[in-house]
């Protein structure tokens, strides 16, 4: 089982990953690597049960844009704090190719990428580390308001004259109070 934060609720999700050696006999929802999902994907989407694609870090997203209606999420993995590949899959995903499907942040981010995920797509989080968890359960948001790289998937607001500044709406209102 998997604590998965989606929408501020936690629920308990069970996805078993599929290898190379389980591929398509993987009975339940299967979380399926996209390598290995490419090389049989009608074979995956045809067995009982969910599938969802696991996009590691380096991989090109495109190819899976013919399935995206028939998954049931993408997972993006965030193999270390560090690498930053997953925003970047996940904004390809939402911005350049229109996933309107969750996108799930699975790995090893911390509680402060957990925002700046969320504003390049990312919908819901696999939670893995245990300092996250109850960072979110003691309701922990570290909410970033002024960003250096616009996105397409929220609403900003330039900041002063330099055109790439933005800032977010949450920002103006705190500033009021």
């Amino acid at each position: 089982m998997a604590t998965i934060y989606k929408d501020g609720e936690f629920v308990e999700e069970n996805w078993e990953t599929a290898d190379a050696e389980t591929a398509t006999a993987v009975t339940g929802d299967a979380l399926v690597p996209l390598s290995l999902f490419l090389g049989d994907a009608e074979a995956y989407l045809a067995r009982d049960g969910q599938t969802a694609v696991l996009v590691e870090a380096g991989d090109d997203v495109e190819p899976v844009e013919l399935y995206l209606g028939r998954l049931a999420l993408v997972a993006v993995d965030f193999p270390s704090f560090a690498d930053g590949r997953g925003f970047s899959a996940a904004r390809v995903l939402r911005e350049q190719i229109g996933y309107q499907g969750d996108i799930r942040a699975v790995g090893k981010y911390i509680l402060d990428q957990v925002p700046l995920a969320r504003r390049c797509g990312v919908s819901s989080f696999e939670i893995a580390k245990p300092e996250v968890l109850k960072a979110l359960k003691a309701g922990e948001w570290p909410e970033v308001t002024k960003y250096l790289q616009p996105v397409g998937t929220v609403d900003e607001i330039p900041v002063g004259t330099r055109p790439w500044a933005r800032r977010s709406p949450r920002d103006i209102a705190v500033a009021a109070e």
